[in-house]
């Protein structure tokens, strides 16, 4: 019989290879998705495409291609899921429509910048200049080069009150733009209607909320006789989010996580002297941690209750 020791361990080698085979099919993603778009024939399909190409016998004539290559790279973007056919014209799809956003207008931008980008090289290589200093001139000279290098660093941040960690989660939750996945022991009603808000727009939610924080609720809040209402009170005070689409569970919640678009983490630092506080938390933007948490936070949601759990409470 297996230890609980050697069960971990085994839970955390489990988890370790999933996290790498996960990276292995990205890596090899990425890989053939640049291979394609670096064929010139596959790149002006695909620049064409923003606009849409109409599906034409004479088409590959009227672009300069063979009919050959013309099909062959076709197929490619199609599988690869960057274009689509729709009607009777092929359309970047939206994950073509953020390739081409957000890599190929801004590898065309950075090439034509690239005269301001050698600056900055070489002024970092001059002691005199300290990154202040280098950011400020280039923001003078070239306003999205100072941009770009900005939103390329790595932020983070450390909250130490509970109100400055509330106004980051609300910041998050305004950006998001795909998914939203929130561990929480705490409960505020401006989270709470920001997420709403998402989720009505479409974005995808899932939200494990505290057995403790629930608990809490039902001792404060059901405290009168049984009546019709009761069910439907019930689900109100265990679900702030009801009713609504978005999936929430009850799980026993070691500190709080967030993670936006796997790509934006908020963790909790908790006070083992008085867990039940807020102590401080961290926000940073990087998918090596943001997937290490949705791991947790998958761990979590398999372990969770669709059922609120409630306080039996005498009549008075």
């Amino acid at each position: 019989m297996k230890t609980i020791t050697e069960k971990q361990a085994g839970q955390e080698t489990w988890n370790s290879e999933v996290a790498s085979s996960e990276s292995s099919k990205l890596l090899a993603q990425l890989t053939e998705v640049l291979s394609v778009l670096s064929k010139n024939d596959a790149l002006t399909i695909f620049l064409m495409a923003n606009e849409g190409i109409k599906s034409e016998l004479d088409t590959p004539t009227k672009i300069g291609l063979t009919k050959k290559q013309y099909y062959t790279r076709l197929k490619q973007l199609v599988d690869l899921g960057l274009i689509i056919k729709h009607n009777e014209s092929y359309m970047q799809t939206a994950f073509g429509k953020v390739v081409y956003q957000k890599h190929i207008i801004g590898l065309t931008n950075n090439i034509k910048n690239s005269k301001y980008l050698q600056m900055v090289d070489v002024l970092k290589a001059d002691p005199k200049f300290n990154d202040s200093d280098i950011m400020e001139f280039i923001s003078k000279v070239e306003p999205q080069v100072s941009s770009d290098l900005g939103n390329s660093k790595k932020v983070s941040t450390i909250i130490s009150t509970y109100e400055d960690m509330v106004k980051k989660i609300l910041e998050m939750t305004e950006f998001a733009q795909n998914e939203i996945l929130l561990v929480t022991r705490f409960q505020n009603e401006l989270i709470v209607n920001s997420i709403l808000k998402k989720a009505n727009s479409g974005i995808n939610v899932r939200i494990l909320a505290d057995i403790n924080l629930v608990e809490n609720y039902f001792e404060k809040e059901i405290s009168v006789k049984s009546d019709k209402n009761k069910k439907e009170r019930e689900n109100v005070i265990a679900n702030p989010y009801y009713p609504s689409r978005i999936d929430r569970r009850y799980v026993q919640v070691p500190f709080c996580i967030m993670i936006v678009d796997n790509k934006h983490v908020g963790l909790e630092i908790i006070d083992l002297n008085e867990s039940r506080k807020f102590k401080m938390a961290i926000f940073e933007e990087d998918v090596n941690l943001s997937s290490s948490m949705t791991l947790l936070f998958n761990e979590l949601w398999q372990k969770s209750s669709t059922s609120h759990p409630k306080i039996i409470t005498k009549s008075i």
